[in-house]
């Protein structure tokens, strides 16, 4: 019952991670490598999780 706990859990620290590479270290090449592996993998756990909760 905690696995959807813990992908939200995930999501959050993504987007800390996401906006702490923009804000705080301006480093726009590594930015855009993380937001599309971070979306692929988000995309990823919708998919999972809409097949299990169908």
């Amino acid at each position: 019952m905690t696995y959807p706990f813990a992908a939200i859990a995930l999501i959050a620290i993504f987007i800390i991670y996401v906006l702490y590479l923009l804000i705080i270290k301006k480093d726009i090449r590594k930015f855009k490598a993380v937001l599309y592996i971070g979306l692929f993998f988000i995309a990823i756990w919708v998919i999972i999780y809409y097949c299990l909760l169908k």
